[in-house]
Order: C-alpha cells, then sequence, then structure tokens
C-alpha cells in the first residue's frame, strides 16, 4: 500500500492479541491511517484522522503538541515513551471527571454496549462499598472534582437517590447521571427525588431524531420517551446533555437534526456530546468503520447550514486532542446559535482538568439562559488506541481497588469481543 507522507511513531497493540506493537503514524490519500504489525498476527490498518497531514499537524499544534517534537524513530520513541501507559491500570493524571460504575444491570439488550459482558458475575455494589469508592476519588482528585453514576443502568438501583444524597454530604456539587432515559420517562416525580438528592445533570444517550437509530441500537422505538425525559428533567430542574453516539450509515446524516432539536429544548438542554462510536464492549459490525473528529465537525457545519462552524471549535489541550473537541453557543433573539469559541493555539497545562471541571459546573447545570455546548470525545478501541493519548486520559473510572483507571484502557475489547481487562471497574 502506498503511504504518502510517514508523520510519526507511537506505541500501540494488537486488535487481536494485545500484544504491544509499534505503529506508524502517516499520510496516505489526502487521510491519516496508524499502521501496525503484529508478528503473529499481521498489519492492520485504521483511519485515524479523515483528513491530510496538514489539518492533523494544526489540531495537534493548537492542542499543545509541538510535531516537532513527536517520535521521528523507534530509538525515539522508547526514550519519549518508555512505558507503554496502555498496560497501565493507573492513570497518569488528574481527572477532569470520573465514572463510578454502580451496577451492571440495565433494562436494554443493546448491540452496542461499552461495558457488557454476560459472562461476567453480576456486579451490584452496596451503599457502603460505592461511598468507599466515592472516598478514594475525593481524596484522590481533590474537592470539586464532578462524579458520574454510570452502569449498566443506574437507575435500576432503587436506591440511586440515597447513593446522590450520601455523594452530596460528602461534599461532591456536580453529579451527573448517564442514563437511557427510560425511567426518567415514566416517572416526573423521580426525577424530582433524583434532583433533591442531589443529582445535577442528566446526561442522556439520545441517538437520533427520527426511530432508524433507536431501532438500530436498542431494538425498539424510542424517540417518544427520550423526549418525555427531557420534558420531565425539564419540570424537575434537571439539565439534559444528549450524548449522541454516531455510527455510521445509521445516524451520521442526524448530527444537523439532533443539534436543533438540542435547541428546541433549551434552556433544559445544555449540551449535545457526540460520541463516535468505538469498537469495544459488545457491538454487532462486520466492518468496523470510525467517524474521526474533522468528519463530525465538518459534518456539524454542513447539517446545519453554516449556523455552526467548524471554525468554532478547539480541541483539547488537557487531555490529547485527538481526544475530543469543544464549542460553546448562545442563542441569539434570530433564534440562531452564536459562537463564543474560535479555534486557536493553547498550550498544554498540568492543572488543566481545574478548568474543565469549571467549565463543566458552570454550563452544565439548570439555569434560565438559553446556551449550548456542542462537543464530543473520540474513544478509542484496540485499532486506534495510542499510548500517548491514554498518558494525558481525563475521562477515568473509580476501580474498587482504589485505583484511577483511563475509561479507553477499561473497556479495550479484541476482534474476538474479549476485554483487555474484566469487571466493570
Amino acid at each position: 500500500m502506498k503511504t504518502d507522507k510517514f508523520l510519526h511513531y507511537t506505541k500501540s497493540l494488537c486488535p487481536q492479541c494485545f500484544e504491544e506493537v509499534i505503529a506508524i503514524v502517516a499520510q496516505k490519500d489526502n487521510e491519516i491511517v496508524m499502521k501496525k504489525t503484529c508478528p503473529m498476527h499481521g498489519d492492520f490498518e485504521t483511519v485515524i484522522w479523515q483528513e491530510g497531514a496538514e489539518g492533523y499537524l494544526r489540531w495537534l499544534d493548537y492542542g499543545g503538541i509541538d510535531a516537532e517534537g513527536l517520535a521521528k524513530t523507534e530509538e525515539e520513541l522508547e526514550k519519549k515513551q518508555p512505558d507503554n501507559a496502555i498496560f497501565r491500570q493507573q492513570a497518569m493524571q488528574q481527572p477532569a471527571a470520573a465514572a463510578l460504575m454502580t451496577t451492571d444491570r440495565c433494562n436494554m439488550d443493546c448491540p452496542i454496549c461499552f461495558t457488557r459482558n454476560k459472562n461476567e458475575a453480576p456486579y451490584y455494589p452496596t451503599l457502603s462499598e460505592l461511598k468507599e469508592m466515592m472516598l478514594f476519588y475525593k481524596n484522590h482528585a481533590g474537592a470539586g472534582a464532578p462524579l458520574e453514576f454510570c452502569g449498566g443502568e443506574p437507575t435500576l438501583r432503587d436506591d440511586l437517590p440515597q447513593l446522590a444524597q450520601m455523594a452530596r454530604e460528602m461534599g461532591f456539587d456536580y453529579i451527573q447521571l448517564n442514563t437511557n432515559g427510560i425511567r426518567l420517562s415514566e416517572d416526573v416525580g423521580y426525577c424530582k427525588e433524583l434532583q433533591q438528592s442531589g443529582i445535577t445533570t442528566v446526561y442522556l444517550g439520545f441517538d437520533g431524531v427520527d426511530e432508524a437509530p433507536y431501532l438500530y441500537k436498542y431494538g425498539r422505538k424510542m424517540l417518544a420517551q427520550k423526549k418525555k425525559a427531557i420534558e420531565n428533567c425539564a419540570e424537575a430542574s434537571l439539565a439534559v446533555v444528549l450524548v449522541p453516539c454516531i455510527i455510521p450509515h445509521v445516524n451520521d446524516g442526524q448530527i444537523g437534526g439532533i443539534v436543533q432539536l438540542a435547541k428546541q429544548y433549551m434552556p433544559t438542554v445544555k449540551g449535545v456530546y457526540f460520541q463516535p462510536v468505538s469498537y469495544f464492549g459488545i457491538y454487532e459490525s462486520d466492518e468496523k468503520k470510525h467517524i474521526t473528529i474533522p468528519h463530525l465537525l465538518n459534518e456539524i457545519e454542513r447539517q446545519t447550514e453554516g449556523e455552526v462552524k467548524r471554525e468554532d471549535f478547539f480541541p483539547a489541550n488537557y487531555e490529547h486532542p485527538l481526544c475530543s473537541f469543544n464549542g460553546f453557543f448562545l442563542q441569539g433573539k434570530d433564534g440562531r446559535l452564536h459562537a463564543i469559541t474560535k479555534a486557536k493555539k493553547r498550550a498544554y497545562a498540568a492543572d488543566g482538568y481545574k478548568n474543565i471541571r469549571s467549565s463543566t459546573k458552570k454550563t452544565w447545570r439548570a439555569s434560565n439562559q438559553k446556551s449550548l455546548t456542542i462537543a464530543g470525545m473520540a474513544f478509542q478501541d484496540a485499532s486506534n488506541i495510542d499510548s500517548s493519548r491514554i498518558a494525558r486520559c481525563s475521562i477515568q473510572i473509580i476501580g474498587k481497588d482504589k485505583q484511577m483507571i483511563p475509561l479507553c484502557n477499561k473497556y479495550l475489547t479484541n476482534d474476538a469481543e474479549e476485554k483487555m481487562y474484566g469487571g466493570i471497574n
């Protein structure tokens, strides 16, 4: 295969056996690819950036990475990355936020799931066990760290309000609930109980503006329930962030529609947080195609007919710039979104997690301001995992063994759907 331009080396894994391999990042056919070879399983190639080298290197530069400092030889790589961060269970920097895995129980059976593994023992920790994990996180991350309840489906815990109250009494002043919204859609009283207990924000799976993505992902129609969940959250004074999992040829044509729907539900909806599909956990796909950050940003601009522009977004500079993007918008009197952010170069800051925490609490809480964060996180899987990205992970799992675990590490799954690390947390 013809490679147009070599860019740099990094460390990765074989997607079949999890062996450490050296990966080449190069431009090929006006895209950036990761190429790697396993001595046992052969060659692998994955597109990691749907744009040429100029745009790729500019994005890295804007995110605080000096392209000249990237490893150009294998010897240089060993000096810059002596240890492969993928094999570390302990995260290498402070979390901007962290997930408390409350249960692996779920009221859906989605073909795409980060955490599900039917071969593992059920996970339903006691409130006392969860308290110990929250205490560890608070001591590790410091006062003011955001907390997210995840699963499975956390609302299957009848004691979820008690857990939220416990977290609030421990000093957590921003508690986010990651949910499919089913129970919230059925009971506005439950939504009010969650809010009164300490839940501040609902991180709601929301994959499209018609039923096709829900039929694909859940195997059933869900749009009416999703909208009802938002309406109940509005009545309960809970902020909502819509979280679309963007899957090629399933809902990648609904990106603009999701943004427009979010506008309709402002000020309850405070953000849209796009997550291009990553192939870990359980998935059904014969051909694993990725949607990368530049493609997603171009589609946001195209599908909103220029109301939201690519230049309105900036890359991460605390987590690795290939991991995420962010933009913040206010609704004007004309009903359109107006950006107050622009892409610009920003240096890496070791205490950048503080700014992320502050911004999250400011923009993702219930208020009457008609504002919208449009952002996204490109999680890694075994095909494109990059040690340099793992080293700067900011979204972490609170481990029951008193460790903070990078999310992409934790749910890494090979081509046989075997997890690199067992258990939900």
